[in-house]
């Protein structure tokens, strides 16, 4: 074969090689680092029962104390979006460093914590046992198995799910989402590359608690760190062996509950674990908390969730924030102290260690 066109063949080929080379990335998925906040201290949580109802009960004046802690602890680390569940104690956890950054807080419903069935209203260590048993048996694989009167770990897992993809869907590359305890742990337990379930054990998250993940809703997962200890992002063989059996035994029981869900929307068949209605009293709200709905560019909601569906019409900035409503007896009653409307300046974000902040006050809700 002539020289030439074995040289001109060698040269077209590598030109394609770097073509593709250079368009890879382009195609992967965007990674964000993802931070997680477990609310501060609720009046439920000070009374020692679990309370899962929506809007909920406000913060204590420790668990006030505990907002602003955190939101001095946080503020540097240049937060470009800031979400909350529809439940008061994380919105008004969230207030103090929204107030800092200059952000208005988006609502997402998908946030909210675990419902509690038949446990909702109680207290004591064989409440909080059985309330916990479904969350474990999630992490473990058993997502069929539901919260006893409330909801499986397949309804769980897509309406956070979907909070998750609308937080993805905005662009921020930095955002930080105030939450529930037994949401956050067992979320990240569920989906992360490298779940520590031995340090989730012995190390289960208190009021205003962080955890941060890093990855995306395509590719994964990954942890960073569980109320500042940092994890290992190698999981180990063991964890990966873990994490491989795992999806053997979910990928079955999604496609069931998808299927499910796909022929209840025609009023088919019921849901295989049909959550509670959470009807509740409105508990006073300690101050009027400024929020907005949907962000621009949220995935499409699915049906079958009813609970994302509750996001409104709305911007993720310049539109007129949704206000939580309230007397003035109970503003006057309750109300935090004020604080500067100053936005400080957002410094680069860069590396940082898991911040422990909080004070210790274990449990779910």
């Amino acid at each position: 074969m002539p020289r030439r066109p074995v040289t001109a063949l060698g040269t077209l080929l590598g030109a394609a090689f770097l073509v593709l080379a250079t368009a890879l990335p382009a195609w992967a998925a965007q990674s964000i680092t993802l931070t997680w906040v477990r609310h501060a201290q609720s009046t439920a949580n000070a009374a020692g029962i679990i309370d899962t109802t929506v809007p909920g009960p406000g913060l204590t004046a420790l668990g006030e104390s505990q907002a602003q802690a955190i939101a001095e602890a946080l503020t540097v680390n240049a937060y470009d979006g800031i979400f909350v569940s529809d439940m008061v104690r994380t919105q008004l956890t969230a207030a103090p460093l929204a107030a800092d950054l200059g952000i208005t807080p988006v609502v997402l419903p998908g946030l909210q914590e675990i419902n509690a069935g038949i446990f909702e209203g109680r207290g004591g260590l064989l409440a909080g046992i059985g309330y916990a048993v479904a969350p474990a048996s999630w992490v473990l694989g058993g997502r069929f198995v539901p919260v006893l009167g409330g909801e499986n770990g397949n309804r769980f897992q897509a309406r956070v799910e979907h909070a998750v993809a609308q937080i993805y869907a905005t662009g921020d590359s930095n955002p930080i989402a105030f939450s529930h305890g037994a949401t956050i742990m067992a979320w990240t337990l569920m989906n992360v590359d490298n779940p520590d379930l031995l340090l989730a054990l012995t190390h289960p998250l208190g009021n205003t608690a962080v955890v941060e993940v890093t990855g995306n809703p395509e590719d994964g997962w990954t942890l960073n760190s569980w109320d500042g200890v940092a994890v290992d992002p190698d999981p180990g063989l063991l964890s990966r062996l873990f994490v491989g059996v795992r999806e053997v035994l979910v990928a079955p029981q999604t496609a069931l509950y998808e299927l499910c869900q796909t022929v209840r929307a025609d009023g088919s068949v019921p849901d295989p674990a049909p959550s509670v209605p959470r009807s509740a009293p409105v508990h006073p709200v300690a101050a009027t908390v400024p929020v907005i709905t949907d962000p621009p560019g949220s995935p499409t909601v699915d049906p079958a969730e009813p609970s994302a569906t509750a996001v409104g019409a709305g911007t993720r900035r310049g539109t007129a924030p949704r206000m939580v409503p309230q007397s003035a007896a109970a503003r006057s009653a309750t109300a935090a102290p004020p604080r500067s409307a100053i936005v400080r300046d957002r410094p680069a974000a860069g590396p940082r260690k898991g911040i422990r902040t909080h004070v210790s006050a274990r449990g779910a809700a």
